[in-house]
C-alpha cells in the first residue's frame, strides 16, 4: 500500500509540474507579445527554413520524440476520462465535469502540440518560391516521416502527414510531380482510417511487441541499422500512439 501511495504522489507531482510549465510559457507569451506591442517599428522578423537548422532526417526525428516523451509524461489517464466522458451516467441532463473541475491541461498542450507540427510541415513545404527546392523539402519530410516510422512515433508520423495533406500542400500538383512520393504513399496507408485505422493498429502493436522482447535497453531503444551506414535505428515503441487525436 505504501508503494502505491508513494507512486501515486510521484504521479500527481509529475502532472502538477507539467500544469505549472505550461502556465509559465503562456505567461511569458503574454508578457513578450506585450512587449512587442509598445514597439512603434517592429524588428524584421529574421526566418530561417528547416533545411538550414536540421537536414537530418533522423536527427530530427529524435527530437521529436523527444518532445513528444516530454508532453506525454505530464499527461494522466484521468484526463483521458474528463475529455471524452460528456454526460453524468447518473444524470444524462448534466455534464459529467464543470468547466472549473475539468483539468485536461496537459492534453490539450499535447493536442496544441500536434497542430502546430502540422501547420509546421506545411509552412516549410510553402515557402520556398521554386518548385524544385518544394520538392525537395517534401521529399525531406516524407523521409523524417519514415524516421518517425521506424521509431514509434506515430503521433508525428500522423501529424506530418495531416500536414502535407494540408489544402495549400495538396494543391502544389506540379510541385508533388518533381517528387520522389512513394514512401509517402506507403507511410499513408499505414495511417489509413479505414477499417478504424487497422493499419495503424497492427503497426503500433508490432512495435509494442518488439519493445517487449527486447533483451535490452540498447536492443528496445536502438535496433537494427537498415542504413548501410553502421548507425542504429531508435526503435521507441508503443507510447507515442497517439496520433489519431
Amino acid at each position: 500500500l505504501n508503494q502505491v501511495l508513494q507512486k501515486l504522489s510521484q504521479r500527481l507531482a509529475l502532472i502538477s509540474q507539467g500544469e505549472e510549465s505550461i502556465v509559465k510559457v503562456s505567461l511569458n507569451a503574454s508578457s513578450i507579445s506585450d512587449k512587442l506591442v509598445a514597439f512603434k517599428t517592429k524588428p524584421p522578423p529574421i526566418q530561417k527554413d528547416m533545411l538550414s537548422i536540421c537536414n537530418d532526417p533522423y536527427t530530427l526525428a529524435q527530437q521529436l520524440t523527444h518532445v513528444e516523451l516530454e508532453h506525454l509524461r505530464h499527461i494522466g489517464p484521468e484526463e483521458f476520462v474528463q475529455a471524452f466522458v460528456q454526460k453524468d451516467p447518473l444524470d444524462g441532463t448534466q455534464p459529467c465535469f464543470s468547466d472549473q473541475k475539468k483539468k485536461t491541461t496537459n492534453l490539450e498542450a499535447y493536442v496544441r502540440w500536434f497542430n502546430r507540427l502540422c501547420y509546421l510541415v506545411a509552412t516549410e513545404i510553402c515557402m520556398p518560391a521554386k518548385k524544385k527546392q518544394r520538392a525537395t523539402v517534401i521529399e525531406f519530410f516524407i523521409d523524417v516521416a519514415r524516421e518517425c516510422f521506424n521509431i514509434g512515433n506515430f503521433n508525428s508520423l500522423m501529424a506530418i502527414i495531416s500536414g502535407m495533406n494540408m489544402s495549400p500542400v495538396s494543391r502544389l500538383k506540379k510541385t508533388w510531380g518533381k517528387a520522389k512520393t512513394a514512401k509517402f504513399f506507403i507511410l499513408e496507408h499505414q495511417m489509413d482510417p479505414t477499417g478504424n485505422f487497422y493499419n495503424y493498429r497492427t503497426a503500433l502493436r508490432g512495435a509494442a511487441h518488439r519493445s517487449r522482447t527486447a533483451n535490452s535497453n540498447r536492443e528496445r531503444f536502438c535496433c537494427d541499422s537498415g542504413r548501410g551506414r553502421g548507425r542504429g535505428r531508435v526503435r521507441r515503441s508503443g507510447a507515442l500512439g497517439m496520433g489519431t487525436m
